[in-house]
């Protein structure tokens, strides 16, 4: 309220009716109340991003592991394959 006040007396000291200047600090007041955010607001929005980040952070390091898997998976099954030609290769190829 004290800058409201403020606004209204700044407007008068520059030769603005009292009561115009009182209005005109009211609307300007009113206006930047609506749209601008408040620390609250911040705050908010501050611990909102966090959360989302920490549940981005989970699913990425879910995939990761899931990815890890999947490559072991996929190298055990070349080993398993080229363990097998080697083992034929040895057996079935003539010896010299």
């Amino acid at each position: 309220m004290t800058d409201r006040l403020s606004l209204a007396n700044a407007l008068a000291d520059a030769n603005i009716e009292r009561q115009k200047a009182e209005r005109i600090a009211t609307e300007i007041f009113d206006a930047i109340h609506d749209n601008v955010a408040t620390k609250q607001d911040l705050h908010a929005v501050e611990t909102t991003l966090k959360a989302d980040m920490q549940a981005a952070e989970q699913r990425m390091l879910l995939r990761v592991a899931e990815l890890e898997h999947r490559l072991t998976v996929r190298f055990a099954s070349v080993m398993v394959v080229l363990t097998g030609i080697v083992l034929a290769a040895i057996r079935y190829l003539p010896h010299g």
